[in-house]
């Protein structure tokens, strides 16, 4: 447990320049959910919808990372949407819940063209449980006991022209600070523009069946590479869903959807270990959505 122990300080602790508290944890969910990542897209679907994820990684290896979402969001007249943005996540001892009020508004620029900017403001509480480990008395991890909060917010902008998406999101204007302890020697800055998240996304109709949707992300990340994604979903009949998605240096997920009727829907994603990767990387994913109908126009 003790190694366990130094991996978990070694993601959280030197790496935390520009990953602890700084990114965003990977939510597979995104390809049908883009609000999870980008404030802009709330209410693009012009429904009430409400998200509930559970994604469960590192298979096989104790007390592994585990990340649950929430998501609700609802259009209003003239523009205006409104969200609520829940996102725990556990990485062994370390646990951190972050919960976000959201709004965006919405700018017609042309016949099918609109500007949408969105914001979310709210708190992050962090806590590290040492009972979890096998000598919680150690003085390297008794200095890591403790909880906070800390000012959270993120901010997105987004063009839409047909069924065309581009986004550009800043998930950390807040600049949070790093949760784990870090040496009185290092001396660590933190800028909203360390981190950004741009996507592109289409939905193709190929026919009365068929509708087809691409999308591509990029990860920035200062002083770090940034790393590409990309998948399509297929979605048949406006019921069933197919498709994949392939991470730079991480692997490959597949992913299966089916509408159970117009207000309910569920989503499973599965994602391969990749050796590129250097950690186990199988995880499982779980995504129920609830529509209660439409919002507006």
């Amino acid at each position: 447990m003790r190694q366990l122990m130094q991996v978990f300080l070694l993601l959280g602790g030197i790496a935390v320049h520009t990953l602890r508290a700084q990114v965003a944890p990977v939510q597979n969910q995104v390809y049908f959910n883009p609000y999870v990542y980008n404030d802009a897209f709330l209410g693009q679907s012009e429904e009430t919808r409400l998200f509930v994820g559970v994604k469960k990684q590192w298979l096989g290896v104790q007390n592994s990372p585990l990340v649950a979402t929430l998501t609700f969001e609802k259009p209003l007249p003239s523009g205006l949407n409104i969200g609520v943005r829940l996102v725990n996540v556990s990485e062994g001892p370390i646990n951190t819940l972050s919960k976000k009020l959201s709004a965006s508004y919405q700018i017609e620029t042309g016949l099918e063209a609109h500007l949408s900017f969105g914001m979310s403001l709210g708190l992050a509480f962090s806590s590290f449980n040492a009972s979890l480990l096998d000598d919680p008395n150690d003085p390297a991890i008794a200095a890591q006991n403790q909880s906070n909060f800390q000012f959270d917010g993120s901010l997105g902008i987004a063009y839409h022209w047909k069924n065309l998406a581009v986004g550009v999101a800043m998930p950390n204007f807040a600049a949070p600070q790093p949760f784990v302890n870090l040496n009185k020697n290092d001396e660590v800055t933190f800028s909203p523009w360390n981190y950004l998240i741009a996507s592109l996304s289409l939905d193709y109709e190929l026919d009365m069946d068929w509708t087809f949707s691409p999308m591509f992300i990029y990860h920035y990340q200062k002083d770090f590479a940034g790393q590409f994604e990309g998948g399509v979903r297929a979605q048949y009949q406006s019921k069933y869903y197919l498709g994949g998605l392939y991470r730079q240096n991480v692997g490959l997920t597949v992913l299966a959807g089916l509408d159970l009727s117009e207000r309910f829907g569920l989503h499973y994603l599965y994602s391969f270990s990749s050796a590129a990767a250097n950690l186990p990387n199988d995880s499982h994913e779980l995504v129920l959505r609830v529509s209660f109908g439409k919002g507006k126009k």
